[in-house]
């Protein structure tokens, strides 16, 4: 089998190519090696496997690879990631996460060829913001019918403050489904080969500051709740995903679904300060940020017999030891 990765250099794409290297599959990236930390990646799997290639191209140069691969499968990873840059460079996000991910869409629907893609949570936009809320002494919580449930494939995207990177994310996920895709709308993924910053990969992010005696922002009251998912369980969800594609069976087609962690691996910014002993600083609100996501992966349970293994504690003391081990300031 071969797999074709985009973004495969990057913290998702590299944990995935390595377990479909040591399964036997042959594995093609995608990666133009400008994220942080993606040579990194690149440089550890060239030297694991020596044959593994790697393609340094643009997002709209993908396509062309891919009929030239012919693969069995792709995996759309590579993204601008960052709101803020998006904030800054609109018209860049777009031709990136919207034109780009149509670009790959369409290539793999013409040649027939299965694609799943990494999308987002900021895809539904303010109306997150919009469920009433609990407040307690370290978190926020969603009130009423949400509360311990959380978000769900189905929930409404369409509102306004979305941030660019929202939208463009956005137009990706539609296209992908339209042209018969899976869309993946993540939560906070972390775990090994994830060099965070402020923008993206708080998590990490906060566990590196931490390890290098450096300060941490958070921006807002934090309060606001995540449900952390780890790497290995994202891959996990991925091949069996794949696996599903492959055998035939369409009823993943143009399907999207909400992916995190669940409430049982919530966490909020204050939590997560105590845990790794961390004194933080605050800053303004960030736009469009949402005080509360978590994922409610019942539609992952039904459809894939997926949920999580890796908890909140056990996942933070992986990336701690990981950190220690790989940290590169």
């Amino acid at each position: 089998m071969k797999v074709l990765i985009t973004g495969g250099a990057g913290f998702l794409g590299s944990n995935l190519a390595r377990r479909f290297l040591k399964s036997g599959a042959s594995v093609v990236l995608c990666d133009n090696l400008s994220r942080r930390g993606s040579e990194i990646n690149y440089e550890k799997l060239k030297k694991e496997f020596p044959f593994i290639n790697n393609y340094e191209v643009e997002i709209n140069d993908a396509p062309s690879v891919i009929i030239k691969e012919k693969p069995d499968i792709v995996y759309h990873f590579a993204a601008q990631v960052a709101v803020t840059k998006s904030v800054i460079s609109p018209v860049s996000d777009f031709k990136i996460n919207a034109e780009g991910t149509f670009n790959i869409a369409k290539t793999c629907y013409e040649h027939k060829i299965p694609l799943i893609y990494a999308s987002t949570n900021k895809v539904y936009g303010d109306n997150v913001n919009k469920v009433p809320l609990k407040e307690f002494e370290k978190r926020y919580d969603f009130d009423g019918e949400l509360a311990g449930k959380g978000i769900s494939a189905d929930f409404p995207i369409d509102a306004k403050k979305h941030t660019p990177y929202g939208c463009s994310k956005l137009v990706g996920d539609i296209y992908v489904r339209e042209f018969g895709g899976v869309v993946n709308r993540c939560s906070c993924m972390y775990g090994e080969n994830q060099y965070g910053i402020m923008d993206q990969g708080w998590v990490s992010y906060f566990v590196k500051q931490k390890l290098d005696g450096k300060p941490t922002t958070i921006f807002g009251d934090g309060k606001q709740i995540r449900d952390l998912l780890y790497s290995d369980d994202v891959v996990d969800l991925l091949i069996l995903q794949g696996q599903k594609l492959l055998s035939g069976d369409e009823s993943l087609k143009g399907e999207a679904f909400s992916v995190g962690g669940g409430h049982a691996n919530t966490i909020s910014l204050l939590e997560l300060c105590e845990k790794l002993g961390i004194n933080p600083e605050f800053g303004p609100w960030r736009p469009a940020d949402q005080k509360v996501f978590y994922a409610d992966i019942q539609k992952l349970k039904d459809m894939l017999g997926w949920e999580p293994k890796v908890s909140v504690d056990e996942g933070i003391k992986r990336i701690l030891d990981w950190t220690r081990e790989h940290n590169k300031s």
